[in-house]
């Protein structure tokens, strides 16, 4: 199994000890799933989930408690614009890349500051999917050294058992991201050991602050013995982004199984968190078979 891949889909003995090195979202290596063993603590305030994380995710999405974080620090808002009706504030306060070791969601080493969620998609994964919603990042936000955004995350599908299997370390994720100023990418983790980890779209578009930003991503899944794949990007309704022969998988049992809600700064240590405190804001997710597009402008 490889330990570069996407953690969501490892298991491990609960109970075990702290790792060598502690939780590091930049490899993806996830603490255990299992239930924690008594006395060990765990994310007691997932008030997203409380406050309709299923119906802000709509029709065809299901949030699931597994391999989340940070859950507290999400909140479900009134929205400010005439397009959607909620928004999603994702709280990140200044300094902070690792939670208390008194408050660690899993018990097992440092859990990274900010919001991780998935969202499983109702029905089979599939080989291709087109993921849509709006992000905004206020005037003032402080982007440092890298961050995180929503993205696709896979699952292991055995086709013979109609079900899908989160026991081994072969997934992949493909999600937002950002760099130093604000630089756009897409950061994809594999079970590729020629490479585990991906950057894509480099210096190819900025990520703009004070405003509603529709993102778009599309990604259609190799096969293991011809290259089909494609990752597209649409950055509010521009064509911004394509890489033909996207290979994030080693085997066809891997597909698209959802949303990897991320809101996180990260990297390797403390000095990628905020300097000061800040927010993240989402809105309008969707997903469907072929491009979703954006909403319709209100103004008009």
């Amino acid at each position: 199994m490889l330990g570069s891949a996407l953690g969501l889909l490892g298991v491990a003995a609960a109970g075990c000890s702290k790792p060598k090195r502690p939780f590091d979202p930049a490899s993806e290596t996830l603490p255990p799933d299992p239930a924690a063993p008594s006395g060990a603590a765990t994310n007691a305030a997932p008030q997203f989930f409380d406050t309709g994380a299923a119906d802000f995710f709509g029709k065809g999405l299901i949030p699931e408690q597994r391999a989340t974080f940070g859950l507290d620090r999400a909140q479900i808002l009134p929205s400010d614009d005439p397009r959607f009706q909620k928004i999603v504030r994702v709280s990140l306060p200044a300094g902070d890349t690792f939670n208390n070791p008194d408050a660690e969601v899993y018990n097992d080493g440092n859990t990274y500051g900010g919001s991780q969620l998935f969202v499983a998609m109702d029905g089979r994964p599939t080989y291709e999917m087109y993921l849509r919603y709006y992000v905004r990042f206020p005037h003032d936000f402080d982007f440092n050294k890298a961050g995180k955004l929503p993205g696709f995350y896979g699952v292991i599908y055995n086709k013979g058992e109609d079900k899908r299997t989160d026991t081994d370390r072969n997934g992949f994720a493909s999600r937002f991201a950002w760099r130093k100023d604000g630089e756009g990418i897409v950061y994809s983790n594999t079970a590729r050991p020629d490479t585990p980890i991906k950057v894509s779209g480099k210096k190819t578009w900025t990520w703009e602050t004070g405003k509603w930003i529709c993102v778009e991503q599309g990604v259609r899944m190799n096969f293991e013995t011809v290259s089909q794949g494609l990752l597209a990007v649409w950055i509010d309704n521009k064509d911004t982004f394509k890489e033909h022969g996207y290979n994030p998988r080693i085997s066809d049992k891997v597909r698209i199984g959802g949303i990897m809600f991320s809101a996180l700064y990260g990297g390797g240590d403390r000095s990628f968190a905020p300097k000061t405190d800040t927010t993240i804001d989402f809105a309008a997710f969707a997903i469907a078979e072929q491009r979703v597009g954006p909403l319709p402008d209100a103004s008009r």
